[in-house]
């Protein structure tokens, strides 16, 4: 949310202040923004889903719901509604770039000894911060939940949040009137002509 705060009081006080100079632009802090955006919102939706399809036990508390689906309508308001953020094909290599590391670290922290602060003391005895993702104990269903999630999960997810994205109409488009586009190929059938 603050990224896109960010970016769009940047555009409109670098622009001038006007709506109408927003036409088109596009630098850095957008593209980062966006970027961003796209690794977020489907990382949010995945971890969401795979927390209440293999981890949820019952125990339904406040801080499990938005950490696990709360921040999805967080996303969704900003990216799509107030920002408009268009998610592209090409976005979809960060997010699986991203799936890949986070995949990566869960390894790494299985075996590192690292330590899970949110077990309790004598009930868990992994430092798993999953317990589907238990390299230690169980690495073939681990490896099993990693794959899927990379192949399958994370495909699909991204899929959906592309077409939700194009459902508004973009914000920063170029539009011109139908009288302006009679001129244009007035202009351009005359310049044939010659």
């Amino acid at each position: 949310f603050f990224c896109s705060l960010l970016s769009a009081s940047a555009l409109y006080l670098a622009k001038g202040g006007t709506m109408d100079n927003l036409q088109g632009c596009g630098g850095l802090l957008v593209k980062s923004t966006w970027a961003l955006f796209a690794i977020a919102l489907p990382a949010e939706i995945v971890i969401a889903i795979l927390f209440w399809v293999l981890e949820f036990k019952g125990n339904l508390t406040y801080v499990s719901v938005m950490t696990h689906g709360g921040g999805i309508f967080l996303l969704v308001f900003d990216g799509f509604i107030f920002s408009r953020i268009p998610l592209r094909m090409k976005q979809f290599l960060l997010f699986e770039t991203f799936s890949s590391f986070y995949i990566l670290w869960n390894i790494i922290h299985a075996f590192s000894g690292i330590g899970n602060p949110n077990t309790e003391e004598g009930v868990d005895d992994d430092d798993a911060i999953y317990g589907s993702m238990n390299w230690n104990d169980d690495p073939g269903s681990a490896g099993i939940v990693a794959v899927s999630t990379l192949v399958v999960l994370n495909p699909i997810v991204f899929l959906v949040c592309r077409c939700a994205s194009r459902i508004l109409p973009k914000r920063l488009l170029n539009i011109i009137s139908s009288d302006e586009v009679d001129d244009t190929y007035d202009n351009v059938e005359s310049m044939e002509t010659v």
